[in-house]
């Protein structure tokens, strides 16, 4: 038994002769699509521009150079760009947004509710959108069926993901600074603790000479003997002159990073994101509108509608030749 034969010409002739069909189900699916898209609420899309910078050319190690000046680029490269993504599209962010412009009335969630907070995850990642562009800049947009809350959700969504990223980079700096100062304290105790004990054992045996031999530089007076135990005193006084010293040294140098890690730190003075076009409330409603919706709804309809005529077709006649 053969393969019925049903080719191009077969093909043509069947949805010739079933056009009155094919153009009435065309007809029912442009309308079905002209209502849906008359009764639906339309909805809006707002989308913002913006650059990341470096967050190097900030760093002590760019500002405050001991060796040969090399360029850092002023923007942010694409490992920035993809660290910024990952802020966007986090809890954190989400949460602030949908507190800032009151997302939870809007969708009639509570905050409080687990499916409610699981259902606003499925909102946010089919309308909110964080995406990088060929140009090294990312965008963000948000659909909703409020013009006015889109773009301020957009702008808001911004400020947020920059003073996460900003705190992030603040706070590296101020843990070193804390650190640092934990450290100048220490020293600052260590060095009156012996700032005192010289006093006392240069007063007792009357030593006021500098016998620290670290200070090379220095030119000392002829000591005499002041009474006894003068040579064990002096022995003390110079081992414990030689430690301050080098502590006095140290807590200078702790200082010097400090007031490195320090410059740049402020909250107000950095900033990591700098926004090209903000985003402003849509006129028009996203997606197609009442014609398109109707011209490609009757394209499916026409489509869907002539492969079904041809597979009903071809199945019949396969059922003739069988029997």
């Amino acid at each position: 038994m053969s393969t019925p034969r049903f080719d191009l010409v077969d093909v043509t002739q069947t949805l010739r002769n079933r056009r009155k069909f094919i153009i009435i189900i065309t007809v029912i699916a442009a309308v079905l699509g002209g209502a849906l898209s008359i009764f639906r609420k339309n909805k809006y899309k707002a989308e913002a521009n913006f650059i990341i910078a470096n967050p190097l050319y900030a760093d002590r190690t760019n500002i405050f150079r001991t060796t040969d000046m090399n360029f850092v680029d002023y923007f942010g490269g694409d490992d920035d760009i993809d660290r910024i993504v990952s802020v966007a599209l986090s809890d954190t962010v989400r949460h602030a947004i949908a507190d800032k412009v009151n997302l939870w009335d809007a969708y009639k969630l509570d905050k409080n509710n687990p499916e409610d907070r699981d259902k606003l995850r499925w909102v946010f990642k089919k309308n909110y959108e964080v995406e990088r562009t060929e140009y090294t800049t990312a965008k963000v947009s948000f659909k909703d069926t409020d013009p006015d809350r889109v773009a301020q959700a957009v702008n808001y969504s911004m400020e947020v993901m920059e003073e996460i990223f900003r705190s992030y980079y603040i706070k590296m700096k101020n843990n070193v600074s804390s650190s640092l100062e934990s450290k100048i304290s220490d020293l600052d105790s260590s060095i009156a603790a012996l700032t005192d004990t010289l006093g006392h054992m240069r007063d007792r045996y009357k030593i006021y000479d500098i016998v620290n031999p670290a200070r090379a530089n220095l030119v000392t007076s002829q000591l005499r003997p002041t009474g006894a135990g003068f040579g064990i005193a002096m022995e003390e006084i110079q081992n414990i002159e030689a430690v301050k010293d080098q502590l006095v040294q140290d807590r200078a140098k702790s200082l010097s990073v400090l007031n490195e890690f320090q410059t740049g730190a402020s909250m107000e003075s950095m900033e990591y994101i700098h926004v090209i076009t903000p985003a402003q409330p849509p006129v028009d409603p996203a997606g197609l509108g009442l014609i398109l919706t109707v011209i490609a709804a009757a394209l499916l309809g026409f489509f869907f509608c002539s492969i079904y005529v041809l597979i009903a077709t071809y199945y019949k006649i396969l059922i003739a030749v069988e029997r």
